[in-house]
């Protein structure tokens, strides 16, 4: 069973592995959206603990980073192709 998740992340120096985090984030789930520049929607069924051990190579002692299960409890200025995404991928329960 897969449950939504929010990600969130900040790579505090230049040089930092974007491309690894994007593509780790991206394997997750198969439904999985970038809504802003570092911040993921997303379903998984691996649990919080498990993304973090995932992605905390990519991470230097500065970097932070946030993973959050979410309720259907939503608002917010997306575009259109967002909220259908998110109403069709990542509440579906």
């Amino acid at each position: 069973m897969s449950n939504p998740y929010i990600v969130s992340y900040d790579l505090d120096a230049p040089g930092q592995k974007y491309e690894q985090v994007r593509d780790t984030i991206k394997n997750f789930s198969d439904s999985c959206t970038k809504l802003q520049k570092s911040f993921w929607l997303l379903r998984s069924s691996l649990t919080p603990d498990e993304m973090t051990d995932k992605l905390k190579e990519y991470f230097d002692d500065n970097d932070r980073l946030f993973i959050c299960e979410i309720t259907n409890n939503r608002q917010g200025l997306a575009s259109k192709d967002e909220w259908k995404f998110i109403r069709e991928n990542i509440f579906i329960d």
